[in-house]
Parts: structure tokens; sequence; C-alpha cells
């Protein structure tokens, strides 16, 4: 396991810089210039997006300099790219390749107009069309290269994780898009997926689409101390949707006999999660609590066992959730892993990341991150 990285360590970040491109090209300075706020966001739950907020008005032609114009209309076509960073060779980071989908201008009361320039990742791409199909004697890993094959997409599993997945006699997606359909088998067995873009080029074709367990994620890991590196962080510990365990009870046609199983906080707990670190006296609040799947169809035993696993587990982490922000770090995105310490014994540990906001404007570049714990520090 790599060692976390503390972020001040031979590093400065006294000069953020940005970059965007349309259609490979940089914007001319002028118009670079009008720029007054870059944000990108990214979530293991969501399409990757980004804003730019640009000064929309020529005080000495008294016009309005982009809202008329066709440069940053909405086009499928018209590629764009947004970096951020710092000042210095090799310190920009590609955050997104996408599509401008919305243009915000605003006319206020007081201070000059300005135009929002919105878009998303080229994944939104993937429901430009609903579709069916149906997957025989297919682990779920091999059903995302499948659909990665068809949408002309890289895809990225983890071959230990893929041989332990159950092998389906036939799974179908009904009138659904590709992303959806993802996203739902993704979650129904503890995956995460989202977009890597590989920084080097910037090409949107070598962009892969990973499905991966969250335990085994692995990004830049970094170490953030409150009071240091961490500016500010929110924990919340709420047992409000917790469970001790989670029961399925369904029905095989095919054999005519039920299918049941019951998934127990114990079965999880090995796993790095289920307990938290060991706060196994607040488990205790919610231990006599059960879920109950139902409405969930499966076909076979090991199916209900891994939907009601996977459901424990999926609850399990949510136990512990926080929000925090540190300087601007472009390698933080949804799917790495933080160690964050200074919280006390209780909160720091080892988070999954879920989301980020990175933020480049007037008070200079930062990170804002949503994260679950994953494991408690130890010793």
């Amino acid at each position: 396991m790599s060692e976390p990285i503390p972020i001040y360590q031979g590093q400065d970040f006294y000069v953020p810089h940005f970059e965007v491109k349309l259609q490979g090209r940089p914007l001319k300075q002028d118009v670079v210039r009008d720029v007054m706020q870059v944000t990108y966001k990214d979530n293991v739950k969501s399409i990757d997006s980004f804003d730019i907020t640009i000064n929309n008005w020529d005080a000495e032609k008294l016009t309005f300099k982009y809202s008329d114009t066709e440069l940053f209309d909405p086009d499928p076509h018209k590629r764009l790219e947004l970096w951020m960073g710092y000042y210095g060779k090799d310190r920009l980071r590609l955050m997104l390749t996408g599509e401008i989908t919305a243009l915000r201008p605003t006319f206020p009361a007081s201070g000059p107009p300005t135009l929002a320039i919105s878009g998303q990742n080229l994944l939104h791409r993937l429901r430009g069309k609903q579709e069916s199909h149906a997957y025989e004697n297919r682990t779920d890993s091999e059903i995302a290269r499948q659909i990665g094959s068809r949408l002309s997409m890289r895809v990225r599993t983890d071959p230990a994780a893929a041989a332990t997945e159950e092998r389906y006699k036939y799974l179908s997606q009904r009138n659904e898009y590709d992303l959806v359909f993802l996203m739902k088998r993704a979650r129904r067995i503890g995956y995460d997926l989202f977009i890597e873009e590989n920084g080097e080029n910037g090409r949107a074709e070598d962009s892969t689409l990973c499905s991966l367990p969250s335990v085994n994620l692995r990004r830049k890991i970094y170490q953030l101390t409150y009071g240091l590196s961490l500016i500010q962080f929110q924990p919340n510990l709420s047992t409000a949707n917790q469970v001790g365990k989670v029961r399925y009870q369904g029905w095989d046609p095919e054999n005519k006999k039920k299918i049941e199983y019951t998934a127990q906080r114990s079965d999880i707990a090995t796993q790095g999660v289920g307990t938290q670190g060991g706060q196994s006296s607040i488990e205790q609040s919610f231990r006599d609590r059960e879920e109950v799947i139902t409405t969930q169809p499966v076909l076979s035993e090991q199916e209900a066992k891994t939907l009601a696993t996977e459901t424990l587990e999926r609850i399990a982490k949510e136990m512990v959730t926080g929000t925090g922000s540190t300087v601007g770090l472009p390698d933080l995105r949804a799917g790495s892993v933080i160690h964050i310490d200074g919280l006390g014994t209780r909160f720091s540990g080892r988070y999954f990341v879920t989301g980020t906001t990175h933020t480049i404007g007037d008070s200079g570049y930062t990170t804002q991150f949503e994260c679950r714990l994953e494991e408690l520090k130890r010793g």
C-alpha cells in the first residue's frame, strides 16, 4: 500500500493557474483575462462537471462580450478541456475533457453582467440512448467491459475482485441508459464507477471507464493534518439509517423454492468497514434493526448473498461521513484515499473521497471534498 504524502513536502502553492482549451486550442489571452472563476466537480455517483464564470461586459463599447457570440455555444462537436494546478513545468493537471451543455447569463442590478458556462464530462454521452440488452453467463466486470466495447471506451476492472464475482446466467438491461445500468450494477455489488482522464495528452478517446470496489481504489494518497494542511473538516457520525443485518427474501420460480439469506454486521467487519475501526459500542444502538429486501429479483442463493452483503456494506460505509477543504490539489479526486489526523481517536483515520470541488478564483485555489470513513487511525 502506498504511503500517504504530506502535501507541503517539497511543494509550493503560491501561483494557482488554469487553462481552458476549445478544440485543443487555448483560449486567447484577452478571453482568459475575463475569466473570474473556474470550478470542477466530480463524484463517484454522478458525472464530472465544470463551471466557468466570465465577465460579459465591454465597458468601452458598452456591449455584451460573449452572450451574443458563438464562442461558448453548446455543441456536441466542440470539445472543451479544463486544466488546473499551479504555474511551473508539469504542474497543470487535466481535470476533464467535456462538452458545454449550458449558458447562464446574469444581468444584475449592480455590477457587471457575467456569463456562467457549464458542461459535463464526455461520460454523459453514455446517456445518449436508452437500450435493451441481454447478458448471459457474464460477471459484472465482464458486462462493464462489454458495454465499454460497445461504446468504444477502455474499461479498467480489478482482476482479483473480478475473479470472485458471481457469474450470472442471465441479466437484462431494459430500456435503460448504459450509464444508469452500469451505476445500478456497481452500487448493487459495492463498486464505484468513474472516469479516469489521461493527463498526458488529454485525448478523450484515452479516457478510461473504471469499475472497481471502493475499498480497493488507489490514486495518490494524501495525508491531511488539522491545523496544517487541512483547512477545515466536519465529520458526521449518524446511526439513523444503520442496521445490524440485511435479510433477503425471494422466490426461485424455476426450482419452486424460497431464496433467503441474512447478512450480519460481522460478515463485513474484516473488510475495513462495518465496525468503522472498532466503534462497537455505538453499534449496540442499532444491532437489532433489520432491513428486508423483497422487491429485487435474484436468480440464485449466491446472488441473494451478494445483494444482502453488499447492501449492508453500503449502509455501513455511510455511518461516518465528512466534508472538508484543503489547499488546491488537482490530483485529489473522487475515488482517492486520504489519511486525516489531528481529529482525535474517533475521527482520525483513512477516508475514501466520494466527491470533490476544485475552485480557482479571487481567493486562490481550494479543494473541497466529501468523504466517508473506511478505517480509524491505528496506534
